[in-house]
């Protein structure tokens, strides 16, 4: 009878966890009220998607320095699926989540057009992609940053 309650209490942790471990990263990783206020840097299309990109002033002289992102720098995409926004995107840089993410000292949050958290995305997701954008700091369409 122990075995089968903790084998219960383990399958429940285990499926329990990846859940966990959005929710905190979404609740880390908040959706800034003004960020439309902030600078434009980019409009992205592929097939029916339309991303709009924004980052603050700070962090567009950073990336026209070649410098890297300054600890706090947020970006958030919208992403629009044909005409409507779908979702906002939103990256946040801070030190003290260096080797916490595979993305360097960068963690994701996903958030629905009215503003509440999308906890069913999978942010590791988010992580492994901008990995490959070690380069750029992990922040695709730096470049764009770089057009006045």
């Amino acid at each position: 009878m122990k075995a089968i309650i903790a084998t219960a209490l383990l399958i429940g942790l285990t499926m329990g966890t990846p859940l966990k471990a959005q929710s905190v990263a979404s609740d880390h990783v908040a959706l800034p009220e003004t960020y439309r206020s902030e600078v434009h840097f980019s409009t992205y299309k592929r097939g029916g998607i339309t991303e709009e990109l924004f980052a603050s002033q700070q962090a567009i002289e950073a990336a026209k320095a070649g410098s890297p992102f300054p600890e706090g720098t947020v970006v958030t995409m919208e992403d629009f699926r044909e005409g409507s926004l779908y979702r906002v995107l939103v990256m946040e840089k801070r030190a003290e989540w260096q080797g916490q993410s595979l993305s360097g000292n960068w963690r994701f949050g996903v958030y629905w057009p009215d503003g509440k958290p999308n906890l069913a995305e999978d942010l590791q997701r988010c992580e492994s992609c901008h990995a490959s954008a070690a380069d750029r700091d992990h922040v695709f369409r730096k470049e764009d940053m770089l057009d006045d």
